[in-house]
């Protein structure tokens, strides 16, 4: 092994990936010939240097478990194989399957400071949001300007995102199994973000020549094949990226989509159709390559599609026809659209010629280019289309994606399997007999299971991880408990397959369906919790901390556990833009002299996990005042440390306050030691609001009783509370009839905005507002300082600290309830002041004086209202 496990190490979910299928393999690389050594017996001899018993040792693929007499009793997983014969620990088996499997790029060196010394990851999201020290986010455009034969200045850029790398390393892939990728070279790289109707991502690497001046010069691989410059982004998951686009214009609103094949020649198409695009009225889309037109699918707006196809006409040497790719392409396309779409086609060119829409631009320029696309002809199926689509859609190659990323679980007494139905849908289909006759008959869409899931914060109890089509064809993942299935009809299981788009097409559909999820016992075992926060499992040493992204701070190598998928907030809200672009962000905010309520907000972003480290009670502030005054950009910067702070998304962590005490109870249990940011009270009825104030308080939901009339495991919370309405709630409460108790203004104190300056600069607001682009970094880094510097194992201390801070801010006499009502300025404080301490928050934040005016705000109101009431607390 060439990698020292003690500097290195492979993530345990994907090194659990990628062996996957791969078993035997290793097992070769090891030594172990199992299909050859047995010769027809089910045993051989023992490898483990440790014991070499004759015909003991035997490997189950099904199981994908390795069984001896010298394990007593337990199964051997692939790494536990590995570590055996190579006296390694996991850590080091985990790297030694990445090197055998040719997966290099997957062994990450280790790092205190989150950067991982000169390596760069090349998965999407690693090649996008890069350090700022090895990127010249020119080069995109250089090249762009370059191909297109105009100044980069001119060059309409994308909407999707597009990076630049001073130098990124070129691999050659390994020349044989078990070996290293072997590298080229370190080359200027553009990359460019690609995405899907469904909000999937990807990328896509162009090597470049120096400044961005074409493609770069690779050479040729050992077998004289020029190397080629273009490369897609490490692919993690095992979701299909097929038709991911990088593209020119807003997709929600174009009602014309235009699909070139090429970056380069989609970059030429949105030249000639800037006018268009920057008018909401044109989306061009860069398909990658001619498998890419085929598989894209439009967005919702889209309602017409001209496909700029490349012109492949000219027979090339050895060859006695043209391939015509392009153009096949775009029919193809033509053929799976055409009933729901108006689709043209554009060739570029005289006929037998190799031309794309790029030549164009290049010998006649951008009128050219309109004029072409402008005239393309309408897509009208052959009769052969008409009959061969059916079956070239049901062809081997999407039936063994469906089989794939939608496995059926395998039953004793049911025989399921996927066809093609009278309507050339993929669908599950169950042998039946009819008279003397045995035949296929379609039960519903493609629905499968992945693995077996242990709820570790729900005493254990087991669930599965199932997918099923959408109705748009995309992937979805459900996690459903077991004991759901035990309930009456299994209504809720049902409900919520219905939900993500399963397809009933039998009458008997759904019952079939949840038959199969009951007899399902996959292998593969996923440890789940519900809710983001701390947590801790049997086994494992101390509390560790689970990100509402799903991503796990604190817990030991080799601990494999996810958040549920109900509760994980979607990669696109979850992380965006840069660390450093959120300080300067936050720095932008605290330096504005007149608005302490945005430093509030900042502090308040690390206000939660303290407050659920801690045991206190859930609490907050509520912030009032008249409009336009900045209290949704002070919720923007508390809920951008950990997620896009964004009211159109339904899994942000600030939303808006038109909900229930019941929906209230599902948003506080998702944001479980983090965050919850609701804008806008006066959405609420005075009444409702009085119960979810005291519902939030109580982190506790309703108890609620299932089909059987026992009672569910209720949702809890520990978080903290980040309120904003026009008036107080006292004010609002008592307008409405609500019954006002004093006990609301002690759970969510409330700090009057009146006085901030509301003039602020419009480039200030914008250096302030620019969380909407970098978001989901601070958070995260709070808790993985609060775990290095061992503050989660002083829970006592911190505990007390808090409390102690709130009775000098009550002062000396001050009744229980004003030390309550202090709590949330005092955690604010050690959050304040420990975010500062780790550099998460910069130096310009003022905690004292931040919290000292927040403080004094709630004071003023208290003692405005009294004076009002005749005296400071009501009951509650």
């Amino acid at each position: 092994m060439t990698v020292d496990a003690s500097t290195h190490y492979v993530p345990t979910k994907v090194g659990k990936q990628i062996v996957v299928g791969n078993e035997v393999k290793i097992l070769g690389a090891l030594g172990i010939n199992w299909n050859t050594d047995r010769r027809g017996h089910s045993h051989i001899t023992c490898p483990y240097p440790t014991h070499g018993g004759v015909d003991d040792w035997r490997w189950d693929e099904k199981k994908a478990k390795a069984y001896c007499t010298c394990q007593n009793g337990k199964a051997d997983s692939i790494f536990d194989v590995v570590s055996k014969i190579k006296g390694l620990n996991f850590e080091g088996a985990k790297i030694r399957c990445a090197e055998i499997l040719g997966e290099n790029d997957l062994i990450h060196p280790k790092a205190t400071s989150g950067l991982r010394g000169e390596f760069q990851l090349t998965d999407a999201r690693s090649l996008l949001n890069a350090p700022a020290e090895r990127r010249d986010d020119r080069l995109p455009a250089n090249y762009l300007g370059h191909r297109l034969g105009i100044d980069a200045d001119a060059v309409l850029m994308p909407n999707t995102p597009a990076v630049g790398f001073v130098a990124l390393a070129y691999f050659d892939p390994p020349k044989e199994n078990g070996s290293k990728p072997v590298k080229v070279g370190d080359f200027p790289c553009a990359v460019f973000e690609t995405q899907d109707a469904a909000g999937g991502t990807h990328a896509h690497r162009i090597y470049l020549a120096a400044g961005g001046a074409g493609k770069a010069e690779l050479g040729a691989t050992a077998g004289g094949k020029p190397r080629d410059p273009k490369k897609s982004a490490k692919h993690i998951g095992d979701d299909s990226t097929a038709g991911r686009s990088v593209l020119w214009g807003d997709p929600a609103v174009a009602t014309w989509c235009i699909v070139s094949e090429g970056i380069e020649t989609a970059a030429a198409v949105a030249q000639a159709f800037r006018p268009e695009i920057e008018r909401g009225e044109v989306l061009v889309v860069s398909a990658i390559n001619a498998g890419g037109i085929e598989a894209f699918k439009p967005w919702p707006a889209t309602k017409r599609v001209t496909i700029a196809a490349d012109r492949d006409e000219e027979v090339k040497e050895g060859k006695a026809i043209s391939t015509r790719r392009g153009e096949n392409a775009a029919r193809t396309f033509g053929a799976r659209n055409c009933g729901r779409l108006s689709v043209a086609i554009a060739l570029p060119g005289p006929p037998d010629s190799t031309t794309d829409w790029l030549d164009v631009y290049a010998k006649q320029g951008g009128e050219a280019v309109r004029t072409g696309i402008l005239t393309a002809v309408r897509y009208t199926a052959t009769s052969e289309e008409v009959f061969a689509e059916p079956k070239r859609v049901g062809g081997d190659d999407e039936l063994r994606r469906i089989k794939a990323d939608y496995p059926l679980p395998e039953m004793d007494t049911l025989s399921l399997e996927y066809r093609r139905s009278a309507i050339g849908k993929i669908r599950v289909h169950r042998l039946i007999t009819v008279g003397d006759d045995t035949v296929l008959e379609p039960i519903c869409s493609p629905f499968g299971v992945l693995a077996r899931l242990r709820f570790v914060d729900q005493g254990n109890v087991y669930g599965l991880r199932v997918v099923v089509e959408g109705l748009n064809g995309q992937r979805r993942k459900l996690d459903i408990e077991r004991a759901g299935f035990a309930t009456q009809g299994a209504t809720e299981t049902r409900a919520m397959l219905l939900a993500v788009g399963l397809v009933i097409v039998a009458e008997d559909g759904e019952r079939v369906a949840v038959r199969c999820l009951k007899a399902a016992e996959p292998t593969d075992e996923i440890a789940v919790v519900r809710a983001p926060g701390w947590h801790t499992l049997d086994g494992v040493d101390g509390q560790f901390f689970v990100c509402p992204s799903g991503k796990v701070v604190g817990a030991e190598d080799g601990v494999a556990l996810e958040l549920s998928a109900a509760s994980c907030i979607s990669e696109r809200v979850a992380a965006g833009g840069t660390f450093d672009g959120w300080k300067a962000a936050v720095a932008a905010a605290a330096g504005i002299a007149g608005c302490p309520h945005w430093t509030l907000g900042a502090m308040a972003g690390f206000a939660a996990p303290l407050v659920a480290l801690s045991g206190l009670a859930t609490c907050g502030i509520n912030l009032s005042g008249r409009t336009s005054g900045g209290k949704t950009t002070t919720q923007r910067l508390a809920v951008s440390a950990w997620s896009r702070a964004a009211l159109d998304q339904p899994d942000s962590l600030l939303q808006t306050a038109r909900a229930t005490a019941n929906g209230v109870e599902a948003m506080a249990a998702r944001s479980n030691a983090t965050i919850l940011a609701l804008d806008e009270l006066g959405h609420v009825d005075g009444k409702e609001l009085k119960n979810i104030i005291y519902s939030l308080a109580s982190g506790v939901g309703k108890s609620r009783m299932n089909a059987n009339v026992e009672f569910r495991n209720s949702r809890t919370w520990s978080t903290f509370i980040l309120l904003s309405a026009e008036k107080s709630m006292e004010e609002k409460v008592r307008a409405e009839g609500g019954g006002w108790t004093g006990g609301m203004t002690a759970r969510i104190p409330d700090v009057d905005i009146t006085g901030v300056d509301r003039n602020v600069p419009p480039a200030a607001l914008t250096q302030v507002h620019s969380v909407d682009q970098h978001f989901g970094h601070a958070g995260p880094a709070f808790v993985e300082a609060l775990i290095a510097n061992g503050v989660h194992n002083q829970v006592t201390e911190l505990r007390a600290g808090i409390m102690n801070a709130a009775n000098v801010l009550a002062g000396e006499g001050a009744d229980s309830s004003l030390v309550r009502a202090a709590l949330p300025f005092a955690i604010l404080t050690f959050a304040g002041n420990l975010a500062k301490k780790f550099e998460i928050l910069p130096d310009v934040v003022d905690v004292a004086g931040t919290v000292r005016w927040a403080w004094a705000k709630f004071l003023a109101r208290l003692i405005h209202q009294a004076v009002a009431d005749g005296g400071f607390w009501a009951d509650g």
